[in-house]
């Protein structure tokens, strides 16, 4: 979706999903994190903490 710029169809075409499918599941993460990815502010901050919540389970997995 963020790869898409915040584009549904075309990321649709790229999942391989239908239209209601993402939508549905745009909504559910919009009610549960309280954010409008549609707004570009809260949808980079969905995607900081997308990405700073990848890094911690990189480290978690890291073997020292």
């Amino acid at each position: 979706f963020f790869e898409n710029n915040l584009n549904v169809s075309e990321t649709c075409r790229h999942l391989f999903v239908h239209r209601n499918t993402l939508v549905y599941r745009i909504e559910k993460i919009q009610k549960s994190t309280g954010l409008d990815l549609h707004s570009f502010d809260d949808a980079l901050t969905f995607k900081i903490a997308m990405i700073v919540g990848n890094y911690m389970k990189y480290l978690d997995n890291q073997e020292y």
